[in-house]
């Protein structure tokens, strides 16, 4: 059995992807946009032109199956962007299942295991990150996720609704039907393009934890009130975000990431002391143990600088999502198909999430990563040269074609 992908029909197929809601070179297509709409009824003609059977659910995830098949390897990632976001990021993955798929239609033997190709809905966090592939592992129901609501106030439920797809029950993992899950992405990072290294085999997802912390204090005329009487809410705030920083170099490992992603102050004047104040922070690491170790350092950290500064505090867990472990087995297939196409590879973490981290506990799961040109991702200058991502097409449907022989 011998997978043969068409690496230019792929990228074609990506740059045509790509002029739904093209900005500059890149792509503004958030979830359930009109732009966004659009480019699934496109993805989904692709599809069926392909001889796939498919289905949109009720979430707006997009499903294309080759027909009549015991069970199913599972490709796939997201199509909707970050605003001003890349042509690559999540499109990249979808593709490279389609293609996939088109080879295993080729084939003049059919074998019992065949492809299904997933675009899960609103990856990047319109109306909930990852909420697509949420409830597709049964994570959220379908009903829950239809009643969120972004920030220009429509509900999910009203997009789907406008796009025609509410009539469609949600699709759902079956660990009996579904043996596997691939997902190949770029990198969003620097690291395989500074080490001239060319795939990328993602060992493990960090988990993500995003806490918003609240400072309650009392606004005051900012000359008349001695420093020693002040409640202060935006002092809390910079005395927790030092120390934030310091325990986190501290407590936190090699691969420990965070970030001071917001702030916000009340009623932010210069002649007013500041009654109000919040802060968001972020942080990732694949250990579970040091995030635990931090998460219990937040609280303490809180506790101090409200006391310190005279104010009262909130603190309120906005995400928690646990690291994913890759498969052995399924990276050892990445790593031989690289091998075999006379490519370098290496064994690294996946800093940011993907669709990946919620299926990765429910069966075994694979992610592949190609270099980003400078790193960069999450904005309209991300690229990836073309022969990276033929080469990365390559080495996916050759891992692939590893799984459909087994």
């Amino acid at each position: 059995m011998k997978l043969q992908v068409d690496t230019d029909r792929a990228i074609a197929d990506l740059r045509a992807l790509a002029r739904f809601g093209q900005l500059e070179k890149g792509v503004n297509r958030r979830a359930l946009s009109a732009d966004d709409i659009e480019a699934r009824r496109w993805l989904e003609t692709r599809m069926q032109q392909a001889g796939l059977q498919t289905t949109i659910d009720e979430v707006g995830t997009l499903s294309g199956r080759t027909p009549d098949c015991e069970r199913y390897i599972l490709i796939g990632s997201h199509t909707d962007t970050v605003p001003k976001g890349g042509w690559l990021d999540g499109s990249m993955g979808v593709i490279f299942g389609l293609e996939i798929a088109r080879s295993w239609m080729a084939l003049s033997s059919t074998p019992s295991i065949g492809i299904e190709v997933l675009s899960f809905s609103d990856e990047e966090g319109r109306f909930g990150g990852l909420m697509g592939s949420g409830v597709y592992v049964g994570q959220q129901t379908a009903a829950a996720a239809r009643a969120l609501r972004a920030e220009d106030g429509k509900t999910l439920a009203e997009e789907v609704d406008r796009a025609g797809w509410s009539s469609t029950p949600a699709l759902s993992l079956n660990e009996q039907k579904h043996c596997a899950y691939f997902e190949a992405h770029i990198e969003q990072g620097p690291i395989l393009e500074t080490e001239g290294t060319r795939i990328g085999v993602v060992t493990e997802i960090v988990g993500v934890e995003r806490m918003r912390i609240e400072f309650n204090g009392r606004a005051e005329h900012a000359g008349t009130i001695p420093m020693a009487m002040r409640q202060d809410a935006s002092a809390a705030v910079f005395s927790f975000a030092h120390e934030f920083v310091q325990m986190c170099r501290e407590e936190g490992g090699p691969n420990t990431v965070w970030n001071l992603g917001h702030a916000e102050f009340e009623p932010g004047a210069f002649n007013v002391v500041c009654g109000h104040a919040v802060l968001y922070v972020e942080y990732r690491d694949g250990d579970p143990k040091i995030l635990q170790r931090i998460r219990e350092s937040i609280g303490e950290l809180v506790i101090e600088a409200g006391a310190r500064h005279r104010v009262s505090f909130d603190t309120y867990q906005q995400m928690r999502t646990e690291p994913a472990i890759m498969d052995e087995k399924l990276m050892t297939m990445i790593e031989g198909a690289a091998h075999d196409c006379g490519t370098t590879s290496k064994r690294m973490p996946s800093g940011a999430g993907h669709d990946a981290m919620l299926i990765a506990p429910r069966i075994p799961t694979a992610m592949l990563f190609v270099p980003s040109i400078d790193g960069r991702s999450h904005d309209v200058s991300e690229d990836t040269s073309v022969d990276d991502i033929a080469l990365g097409l390559t080495v996916l449907a050759g891992a692939v074609e590893g799984c459909l022989i087994v």
